[in-house]
């Protein structure tokens, strides 16, 4: 886990001379008597276009033991875009239960929470949807993590909710069962009742959909759900084996906590990738389009411009790097940049873990002290964040390094979640940055064809040893 305090290592003179704004006058020599005798630093600035693409994410990975979305919604600029999830569920016990013998069903119900929910038309907050509940032929673990893809054999493709549930959006999901799934659910034998994990091996998980839009509609809602705080209940009648008469109970099944939930996701919009150069780039949320840096052309990009000036890419520092995604600014902008636009976007690069699986994490730069973490400037009408570190290495490496380790140097500017852990002995405090994996939104950026096109801005130095 990494400390918010994480800085490209800089002289503290230089941090001082690059807290300037642009409208005052630098002393570029401020601190020199600082710097050893053998080398002279001289600060320089440049501008270099940012080569802009659009490309979807491969797979991106959404094991949650928290969260869960579920929704649907078409926009015209991409498409139908469909979010749907699977869950584990099961009996938690800390001690032996008996719930006697000749168990009858009565009713079966659960509840999920709403934690949040997006929609692209305000209109549409109280939108009817129908979502469906499935039983799975398997559970959910960690072989997901990397592959959210489900296959038609993972699941009975039967539904197990009364006819479809229709939601308007309120507070509180509530999905009646059917009796026969209820029926196989108390046929549970004891050890299964006081085994969760038990339990789980035979019932498996369950799946949850969500209808489309009729088609030629434009609109929808996702939904988030808070999994961690979902139960099944369940009521049935039984004989008891300590009394001759019959009882009628209760139980509650955990579904989703302390244990894992997968969310899945599909988007029409693959077909407008576009590897050319555009005036214009439509970005979307999670694991849709994306605006995307080629480590190559970007690659070049440097090496042109090292090249054109005589640089030495040795004894080139790079103090400062900040990228910077213009977007027009016009009413509809205005109106729409606090509903639908990301509220940040920043450069994530495919990572692997120690099982060699890849996966989606921001750029290590976004733990630089000060850095907007992509964060949108309204002033401005960009998103800017520094990438420092990352254009050092690709101005060092050589292009044949970048281009056999293409995923480490690749940038898919995508939405951030920025979590914060406190310490409650200590008093500190740790934040982390990860990909969103729950918001949807929709953007129009500059692309590098436009007149205020995106691009990095750099501060630089040159060693010198004469």
């Amino acid at each position: 886990m990494h400390s918010r305090f994480r800085a490209v290592a800089l002289s503290f003179t230089i941090s001082l001379a690059l807290t300037a704004t642009s409208c005052i006058d630098v002393d570029k020599t401020l601190g020199v008597n600082n710097i050893p005798d053998d080398y002279a630093l001289n600060l320089q600035t440049a501008t270099l276009r940012l080569p802009l693409q659009t490309k979807m994410l491969d797979s991106m990975q959404s094991l949650s033991t928290s969260s869960a979305l579920l929704g649907a919604f078409r926009t015209p600029e991409f498409g139908l875009t469909t979010h749907y999830f699977a869950t584990n569920f099961y009996h938690y016990s800390t001690k032996s239960v008996d719930y006697g013998t000749d168990r009858r069903i009565k009713n079966i119900y659960m509840t999920l929470l709403k934690s949040s929910s997006s929609i692209m038309d305000g209109s549409q907050e109280g939108l009817p949807q129908t979502f469906h509940v499935y039983q799975m032929n398997r559970v959910i673990d960690t072989t997901y993590k990397y592959n959210c893809d489900l296959r038609e054999s993972d699941y009975n493709h039967t539904p197990i909710d009364t006819n479809g549930v229709i939601y308007t959006g309120g507070d509180t999901l509530r999905i009646w069962l059917k009796n026969s799934f209820g029926q196989k659910l108390l046929g549970a034998t004891q050890r299964e009742l006081d085994s969760s994990s038990a339990f789980m091996e035979r019932f498996k998980a369950l799946l949850f959909t969500c209808d489309s839009p009729d088609e030629g509609t434009v609109g929808g809602r996702l939904n988030e759900f808070y999994t961690s705080s979902a139960y099944i209940y369940l009521t049935f009648n039984f004989q008891p084996t300590w009394q001759s008469a019959r009882k009628d109970t209760t139980i509650m099944l955990v579904v989703g906590e302390n244990t894992y939930t997968q969310n899945f996701s599909t988007y029409e919009s693959k077909p407008l990738e576009n590897p050319e150069p555009q005036e214009y780039i439509t970005v979307e949320g999670l694991g849709g389009l994306k605006a995307y840096t080629d480590p190559l052309q970007l690659k070049d990009t440097l090496d042109r411009w090292i090249s054109k000036n005589g640089y030495d890419p040795k004894k080139l520092v790079i103090c400062k790097a900040t990228f910077k995604l213009p977007f027009v600014t016009d009413n509809s902008t205005v109106e729409n940049l606090n509903k639908y636009y990301p509220y940040s976007l920043y450069p994530n690069y495919k990572d692997k873990d120690t099982s060699n699986h890849y996966f989606y994490a921001p750029l290590e730069d976004i733990y630089s002290l000060s850095n907007y973490a992509g964060e949108v400037n309204r002033s401005l009408s960009c998103y800017m964040g520094d990438i420092s570190s990352q254009i050092q290495k690709l101005c060092n490496k050589d292009r044949s390094e970048i281009a056999s380790n293409w995923k480490k140097y690749a940038m898919w500017f995508s939405a951030v979640a920025e979590t914060t852990t406190s310490n409650y002995y200590s008093s500190s405090s740790t934040t982390t940055f990860s990909i969103d994996r729950s918001t949807y939104s929709v953007g129009k950026l500059n692309g590098p064809l436009h007149a205020d096109y995106p691009r990095v801005e750099i501060v630089f130095a040159l060693l010198n040893d004469q």
